[in-house]
């Protein structure tokens, strides 16, 4: 019984010419590679949805959080919406609306007077410094600022093209490997650098 199934299953893969047999197998090597790699996009997705909410900061109280899901998208505006003269004591706060003004330093624009206003008036708050002092330090953070963030998108754009070379060559190993597996399974012997192997 386990002979002649292994015929039927031979004779329908093998029906049509070497072509679409070929084209077959390799489709096959294909569909395993996208179901694999789908399989990694989705466990790397939720293991980053885990440690993001592992990241959160507790709020310290019973009720319901009052924080928006949006709100890092629109951080930089809300820090524009509550500017005054009043210094705010949190440096937490203050520490992430410089970092998304600074941000803002590899824009076309780059930073608005406004901005650099706003970077001078909590320097001169929180260091004590005369205003010719913090300008002269806004300006070095600003140009390493620039720096840094280049650096940062060079090394993402060189992680994408990496990403999809690797990807594209696991895609070429799964063709040809369910191919070779095809030949295998035909009886036929394979090519390359195994058909020599064998062979000798």
């Amino acid at each position: 019984m386990r002979t002649v199934a292994s015929g039927i299953w031979r004779i329908a893969a093998t029906g049509g010419t070497p072509d679409e047999i070929e084209f077959r197998d390799g489709m096959h090597g294909a569909a395993a590679w996208a179901l694999a790699t789908l399989l990694t996009a989705v466990i790397a997705f939720g293991g980053a949805q885990s440690l993001t909410r592992l990241a959160a900061p507790s709020t310290g109280t019973a009720g319901p959080s009052t924080s928006v899901a949006a709100e890092n998208v629109i951080a930089y505006d809300i820090d524009r919406l509550f500017r005054g003269l009043r210094s705010d004591n949190n440096i937490e706060y203050t520490r992430a609306e410089a970092a998304r003004i600074l941000l803002t330093a590899s824009s076309h624009r780059g930073i608005l007077p406004e901005d650099r206003g706003e970077l001078v008036r909590l320097v001169m708050a929180r260091t004590g410094l005369g205003q010719p002092e913090a300008e002269r330090r806004i300006d070095d953070v600003i140009a390493r600022a620039r720096e840094n963030i280049a650096r940062a998108r060079k090394s993402a754009v060189i992680l994408a093209f990496s990403t999809g070379a690797a990807a594209l060559i696991g895609l070429a190993a799964a063709w040809f490997a369910a191919g070779e597996g095809g030949k295998h399974r035909d009886g036929t012997p394979p090519s390359l650098v195994w058909g020599r192997r064998r062979r000798s």
